[in-house]
């Protein structure tokens, strides 16, 4: 495989808002509204993925585990999208999986 290509697969937690308090480098964070009514926030320095919400869920928030220093001290509780997983892409755990983002 070329080196310019990757695989996308990703982990992330959701909290209530008001139980989430950022610890430093907020000021490095910038944002977008990837779709209507949606977040999304980044590193400036880098452009990496750290965050996000939406109007409709505007109590809670999800963050990309990947932006972590330290071991979150929780494991996966489920596959969600898998409706649109790639058909290659084999899932071998015995977790919940979900087509959509579960209602």
């Amino acid at each position: 495989m070329p080196q310019e290509q990757w695989l996308g697969f990703h982990a992330v937690c959701t909290g209530r808002s008001e139980d989430f308090k950022w610890t430093k480098g907020e000021n490095l964070l910038g944002s977008y509204e990837s779709s209507p009514g949606a977040k999304r926030m980044f590193c400036r320095n880098c452009g990496s993925p750290v965050a996000g919400g939406s109007e409709s869920t505007k109590d809670s928030l999800f963050l990309y585990l990947g932006s972590l220093d330290e071991d979150p001290g929780m494991r996966p509780q489920a596959h969600i999208f898998v409706g649109s997983k790639a058909p290659w892409f084999e899932i071998t755990d015995q977790l919940p999986q979900f087509k959509e983002f579960p209602s």
